[in-house]
């Protein structure tokens, strides 16, 4: 490809030779790029990564769940949750579980933990795994057995009595035989119970150590099922004037952070946007000088054929190789400063490609806005009068 009778890539080389005779001048200028192209790859690399973890949150459980909660003292009737269920052809399965803090007591020692009061049907809708022993069961419905999470069952623990299958807590003046102990379960953003540090027990009798009926269901939906729909019929045949009921479904929840995400995105890229147009100043600042510096070259290019658009060319070649440079040089300190986030942050390392290809491609299109004037005022100069002031 040629612009007339001049190639593009001999003006890419000449532009190459030429930042490199400046210097330190395209060092300090390359810098103000690569600072603000490292600022957009990492703040926008870490809400992805944020974004990410928010979603693993979901992954356990699944998007096609309602999580039911009660906001009054009353709690609500297990029995109707499980007719209800049943009786709803979008929905296949119902959790329902009663949930308070309490001391517990295992072998002398005691920690406040939290106790679930479940049904069987937790296991399979939360996604629970066992390391020792087994999972709750039906024929458990009136048992005083319990299953134990990994950081209750390690708070409850004493040298040389470690609490696991076999060992008996003490729970509201009862005693529980643990009959199997949790896998770690990560974060789930629809259950209120977090697994690890809870213990439970089978919900027909949970009464006995707990007062109140259930506190919260979580049910599966069918995947084509219309959520919004079923948020408001569930709302509305489980809530009671002296006890109202939240429903919440997973599909909403994502939509909303993903949203509130975007936006955070957007605030971010206009943060850093403002350090890249600092880089983009300092880019048109040495085209300009160098424009000042070279008036001589330019006349005698024009005197010797070189039209007012191979003059402009040449210098906004330049202006984008510089700008380039810098974004490609940011996206390697954007990842780098992403991973030293990460260490400090309870979060995975994960690098978004689409943010790299921005932040190179942002930076190449401030080279170009910010070097276009200084190669329309070189394209402008006369010949004879760049040659006669030399």
């Amino acid at each position: 490809m040629r612009r007339r009778g001049v190639g593009l890539g001999e003006l890419a080389l000449e532009a190459l030779a030429n930042l490199r005779g400046q210097g330190r001048r395209s060092v300090l200028a390359l810098l103000g790029v690569v600072i603000g192209s490292a600022a957009i790859v990492a703040l926008m690399n870490i809400a992805h990564i944020a974004q990410l973890e928010a979603l693993k949150s979901f992954r356990q459980t699944g998007v096609d769940v309602l999580s039911v909660q009660s906001e009054g003292l009353g709690g609500m009737d297990p029995a109707l949750i499980e007719r209800l269920v049943r009786q709803d052809a979008s929905a296949v399965l119902a959790a329902p579980f009663a949930a308070t803090s309490i001391d517990v007591v295992a072998d002398q020692k005691s920690s406040n933990v939290t106790v679930a009061g479940v049904t069987s049907a937790i296991g399979g809708m939360a996604g629970l795994s066992m390391t020792k022993g087994r999972m709750l069961r039906q024929v458990d419905d009136c048992s005083f057995v319990a299953v134990v999470g990994q950081k209750a069952a390690a708070d409850l623990s004493a040298p040389g009595a470690e609490v696991g299958p076999g060992s008996l807590l003490r729970i509201g003046g009862y005693g529980f035989t643990v009959v199997g102990t949790l896998a770690p379960v990560p974060h789930q953003a629809m259950s209120p119970v977090q697994f690890d540090n809870a213990i439970l027990i089978p919900l027909a009798c949970a009464r006995r150590a707990m007062p109140g009926g259930a506190t919260g269901a979580l049910i599966r939906l069918r995947p084509d099922a219309d959520t919004a729909a079923a948020v408001t019929r569930y709302t509305a045949a489980l809530s009671t004037p002296q006890t109202p009921v939240r429903v919440q479904d997973a599909r909403s929840m994502i939509q909303a952070m993903k949203k509130q995400m975007a936006m955070l995105g957007g605030v971010l890229v206009a943060i850093g946007s403002i350090s890249l147009l600092v880089g983009g100043v300092g880019v048109m600042n040495v085209m300009l000088m160098t424009v000042m510096e070279r008036r001589r070259e330019i006349g005698l290019r024009a005197a010797i054929g070189a039209t007012p658009g191979d003059i402009r060319m040449m210098f906004l070649i330049e202006a984008v190789i510089l700008a380039l440079g810098g974004g490609v040089l940011g996206d390697v300190l954007g990842v780098g400063l992403t991973w030293l986030a990460t260490l400090f942050l309870p979060f995975e390392f994960a690098v978004n490609w689409g943010v790299m290809i921005l932040g190179a491609g942002v930076a190449a299109s401030v080279g170009l806005v910010f070097g276009l004037y200084p190669a329309i005022a070189a394209s402008r100069i006369l010949p004879i009068e760049a040659l006669r002031g030399d």
